[in-house]
C-alpha cells in the first residue's frame, strides 16, 4: 500500500501519530504505526528543514537569536507563498494507513481520527 498526500496535509497529521502511537496495542498494530512515524518524520524532516531556511533567509534576528517574520510585510507574503507552495509537494508514503481494526478497543475519538487525515483510512466505510 501507498499513502499519496501532500507535505502540508503530512506536516499535520504528523502531530496526530504521535498520542495514538503511545496507545497500548497489540504487537502487530504497534509496529505498524511506529514504522508509519518513521516513514512520516523522514519526509516531514525536509518540510521544516526548508521552513526553517525560509523564516532565516527572510526574518530578522531577535536578541534571542531566534529568527521573526514581521506580519504584513512584503517578506512575510515572500514566506507564506513559498511555505504554502511546500506544503503543495506530492509526497508517498510506501506503507498503509492507520485502520479503525488496528486500534481495536482503544480510548480514541473520532476527531482524533480525523486529524491523521491521510493517515488514516476507515476500510469499512470505504466498502
Amino acid at each position: 500500500m501507498v499513502i499519496a498526500t501532500t507535505l502540508g496535509a503530512l506536516v499535520q497529521a504528523e502531530a496526530a501519530l504521535g498520542p495514538i502511537c503511545a496507545l497500548k496495542l497489540s504487537a502487530k498494530s504497534a509496529y505498524h504505526l511506529k514504522k508509519l512515524a518513521q516513514l512520516v518524520a523522514i519526509e516531514t524532516k525536509h518540510f521544516h528543514t526548508e521552513r526553517d531556511a525560509l523564516i532565516r533567509d527572510l526574518g530578522t534576528a531577535t536578541d534571542d537569536g531566534s529568527f521573526v517574520i514581521e506580519p504584513n510585510t512584503e517578506a512575510f507574503a515572500s514566506f507564506v507563498t513559498k511555505a504554502t507552495e511546500l506544503a503543495a509537494v506530492p509526497v508517498e508514503i510506501p506503507w498503509g494507513p492507520v485502520t479503525l481494526e488496528m486500534l481495536g478497543d482503544s480510548p480514541i475519538s473520532a476527531g482524533e481520527l480525523l486529524a491523521l487525515g491521510p493517515l488514516f483510512e476507515d476500510r469499512e466505510a470505504a466498502s
